[in-house]
């Protein structure tokens, strides 16, 4: 396969054509391989890449190359199949280099590919990797061959030559199936040494093998016991306790760097501190790299003593609450700096004598409860002493970053070293006394003030034990009681409470409260009789009883009532309350804890009827409707024996009924109607409300028109909104058409609304004005007729106007006018009237009637034939 060159250029390229090795075309189907072999194959061209098939053929059916060709003719059945039975390939070595002649160099470090000494190009193919490997000598630095990765072991030769090498030679063959030859290629390797900086372990040393001067004279980090195994011509690199002072010094002085590191005492509580020191040995070669390796020591600081802050601890046990054992240590200070220790996972407390561990929690075993405040309960604990230890262990210094975790207990752990340092203790001593018993907290004791006096201790409840008699009774005050106490004289039930203490010799108090309360016997008062009108039935029974009745009680009265509290209320108002009816109500005060005998009294209640009056009534008048009387605006069936009041103070209420409305103003008057009941029903009465409406007259100035603005009834300005006219004071019948207005015409004016009230009417004298007149103010009542006139058709001036819109109105204002007009030479050219066509530059006279008359200026006389308005003339312009 390394020789077919199927596109002729740029020498082999190992691609073959399926179409053409078979003989058949595109026509005939499609030809397909096995997916894992796919990218090697353009199943469109039928082109196969061999050098992208990475193995040769053998006898295993495995490594042989399989084709089918299919259409649709056949379907899912191949039409034909073919196989490819690939030669072996070895490869191409690289060419050999140096003096050695070597195809490749590698490091025995991590050992070599042997692939990659082979040449790989466009037109070299990469060798099937089903071939294997043979070393073809018996050095003792070969170790073996893992598939293609050589291992080996160069030795070590100190000092010159630096280059530690060995040359390798090595065969890959390739078999083939019958027919196709073995290949075999000759590789050879220049293995290389890795050079090695040695191994080195953590030291690890704790502060009082420093204190004690172990490490007071220096040390040589080359010794075997902090570092081995390294090349000689390595170096130390600078670091930062400045021991090291040039790159072949491998002392060092560990007591300095421990004084430097406390500071004069300033840095006591460093707790884990690393010092690292780097021997590095460079490579020898390319193919290998540097290695360093660190000599590490670590200072561990070492824990102080600690000791029980004045032992014992005394308590007495029936103090409640829990206490904290390490509030009792006093640990050591230097030089101001607290060596206080604690942590819930490097301390442990333990019981060491005593009866119990008082609920002490312990870390070993593990308890998930456990706090280095070492938590104990000597509540109702058994007198004597106890003596608890507590233990801190010198991994409470660790730092958890460390890969070699000196504190780590467990030796199976990775992370497990031997610490140096030692475990630190101290012991709690605590002193635990009992007490008198007092009995237990006793409330809710309820007592009737009946028995007049009682026995305080028989009162308490115990919890089996006996109570002491040697204590005494004290009250809130302070002040001493017997324990026979007599019961004072009481206004109501109330609650005493009292303490009973004890003091033994070991000083131990112990104090129980009584609480109890002595009750009244039950007090339900004196009853009584009582009458409501039922118009009111709102009333408090308990305000009924005499006799300073308790409150504790309720009622029971007819109809299936029963009251929720003492009260007994009933309101007419609250639709919420039952409604009071006739009968006896029956109060109930029940007996109490201590007082167990019910006490009771009655209420009588009789209900009285009062007459019916009626609702409210309310009306609307008009002011000018004079009066009304009230008697007629009640109900049909509201008693007319009552008598009206005027709440009001209107003044304007007669003794008969009547309210004149001379007197009222727009406005609203109440008339209370009242009727006389039997008692204790008070009068019966209802609210009669009339509105008065006064509107008020119009106010019309003077009416004055000129003849020629033809004004009718609606161009009156009036100062209100809704009105009327009439032509006499006294018509009902309001004007609704407009008439054109006349000189002296009189009409008159009133204020209406919406019910149809009406205000005083007011009289309104018109007054029309002449031509020629003035009007109050000096205007003068004329007539400017137009100056010009211009019959070409576009709406303006086309005719000589009699008609001037929201002007005047000529024809109107004189149905009788006449009007001539003359040419400058004195000759009439148009005569018209109410009912003649407006001039418009046409002649209308007989003689020359039609005619277009030319430009130029014309004369007018208007004559209004009415009354005494005086004829008007003046001059327009006819243009054309």
């Amino acid at each position: 396969m390394e020789n077919i060159d199927f596109d002729g250029v740029d020498g082999p390229d190992g691609i073959i054509n399926i179409y053409t090795e078979t003989g058949t075309t595109l026509a005939d189907g499609a030809w397909t391989i096995n997916p894992k072999f796919r990218s090697a194959f353009d199943e469109a061209t039928g082109n196969l890449s061999t050098w992208a098939l990475k193995r040769a053929s053998t006898v295993a059916t495995q490594n042989d190359y399989f084709f089918e060709l299919y259409n649709t003719t056949c379907g899912t059945d191949p039409v034909r199949t073919a196989k490819l039975i690939l030669g072996p390939y070895s490869g191409v070595a690289l060419p050999p280099s140096g003096v050695n002649n070597v195809n490749a160099q590698g490091c025995d470090f991590i050992g070599f590919d042997l692939f990659s000494a082979f040449a790989l190009d466009k037109n070299t193919p990469s060798p099937h990797l089903n071939g294997e490997w043979t070393y073809n000598g018996s050095s003792s630095s070969f170790v073996e061959i893992m598939g293609s990765l050589l291992l080996v072991e160069i030795p070590y030769q100190p000092g010159l030559p630096l280059v530690d090498q060995e040359i390798f030679e090595l065969t890959y063959t390739v078999s083939g199936v019958s027919g196709c030859a073995i290949e075999q290629t000759i590789i050879r390797v220049a293995m290389v040494r890795q050079v090695d900086s040695g191994e080195s372990e953590p030291t690890y040393i704790c502060e009082d093998d420093l204190l004690a001067g172990v490490y007071d004279l220096d040390i040589d980090l080359t010794n075997d016991q902090y570092l081995s195994g390294e090349d000689i011509e390595g170096t130390w690199f600078p670091e930062s306790t400045g021991q090291i002072e040039n790159e072949q010094d491998s002392k060092v002085n560990l007591r300095a760097i421990y004084d430097n590191l406390i500071d004069n005492g300033n840095n006591l509580r460093f707790g884990i501190e690393r010092f690292n020191f780097v021997y590095g040995v460079e490579q020898r070669s390319a193919v290998c790299g540097d290695q360093t390796t660190v000599v590490r020591f670590m200072f561990l600081e070492e824990l102080r003593p600690f000791k029980q802050r004045n032992p014992p601890f005394q308590i007495c046990n029936n103090i409640p609450g829990e206490i904290d054992l390490y509030d009792f240590l006093e640990f050591t200070v230097e030089n101001g700096q607290s060596f206080e220790y604690f942590s819930d996972t490097n301390t442990n407390w333990r019981l060491v004598s005593g009866s119990s561990s008082l609920g002490l929690h312990v870390l070993s075993p593990p308890d998930p409860d456990y706090t280095h405040r070492g938590t104990i309960n000597t509540f109702q604990a058994e007198p004597g002493t106890y003596i608890f230890e507590y233990g801190v262990s010198p991994s409470i210094n660790s730092d958890p970053a460390n890969t070699c975790d000196p504190y780590a207990t467990d030796p199976l752990s990775s992370f497990y070293c031997e610490h140096p340092c030692d475990v630190m203790t101290a012991r709690v001593e605590i002193e635990i006394f009992g007490f008198e018993y007092t009995g237990e907290d006793t409330k809710d004791v309820n007592l009737c003030e009946s028995l007049e006096q009682v026995d305080l201790r028989s009162l308490l409840t115990t919890n089996g034990n006996t109570i002491a008699t040697t204590g005494i009774w004290t009250n809130s005050t302070g002040d001493v009681i017997n324990n026979t106490f007599v019961f004072p004289n009481l206004n109501s039930s109330q609650t005493f409470t009292f303490t009973y203490t004890t003091t033994n010799s070991g000083g131990c108090v112990e104090a129980t409260n009584l609480v109890f309360t002595i009750h009244k016997e039950p007090n339900a008062g004196e009853g009584s009789i009582a009458t409501l009108c039922s118009d009111d039935l709102t009333i408090t029974l308990f305000d009924l009883l005499s006799g300073n009745p308790d409150t504790t009680g309720t009622w029971k009265g007819p109809f299936g009532y029963t009251s929720s509290d003492h009260l007994g209320v009933f309101d007419i108002s609250n639709v919420m309350l039952p409604v009071l009816g006739a009968g006896n109500y029956l109060y109930i005060v029940p007996g109490s804890d201590g007082c167990s005998t019910a006490d009771t009294s009655t209420v009588s209640i009789t209900i009285v009827e009062p007459l019916t009056i009626g609702t409210d009534r309310s009306e609307t008048f008009c002011k000018i409707d004079g009066s009304v009387n009230l008697y007629s605006l009640l109900d049909r069936d509201t008693p007319r024996t009552g008598i009206f009041e005027d709440t009001d103070n209107t003044n304007a209420l007669t003794k008969d009924g009547i309210v004149e409305f001379e007197t009222l103003t727009n406005n609203i008057y109440t008339f209370r109607y009242v009727i006389t009941n039997t008692q204790p029903c008070d009068q019966s009465s209802l609210n009669v409300s009339i509105q008065i409406v006064d509107l008020p007259t119009p106010v019309v100035p003077a009416q004055e028109f000129c003849i020629l603005d033809a004004k009718r009834l609606e161009d009156i300005e009036v100062d209100v909104l809704n009105y009327n006219w009439y032509t006499t004071l006294e018509s009902d019948t309001p004007v609704i058409d407009n008439p054109l207005l006349y000189d002296n015409q009189v009409f008159y004016i009133a204020t209406v609304d919406t019910d149809n009230c009406e205000s005083e009417r007011l009289e309104v004298l018109i007054n029309i004005l002449n031509t020629g007149e003035r009007f109050a103010n000096g205007d003068l009542c004329t007539l400017d007729f137009q100056d010009g006139v211009s019959p070409n058709g576009d709406n303006q001036n086309d005719t000589f106007h009699l008609l001037i819109d929201e002007v005047y109105n000529i024809p109107e204002a004189f149905p009788d006018f006449d009007l001539k007009i003359y040419n400058r030479y004195g000759s009439i050219v148009y005569e018209g009237n109410i009912n003649t066509e407006e001039f418009r530059g046409e002649s209308n006279i007989s003689v020359r009637l039609g005619d277009d008359l030319p430009s130029g200026t014309y004369f007018y006389i208007f004559t209004p034939n009415f009354e005494n308005n005086l004829p008007i003339q003046g001059s327009f312009y006819l243009s054309r």
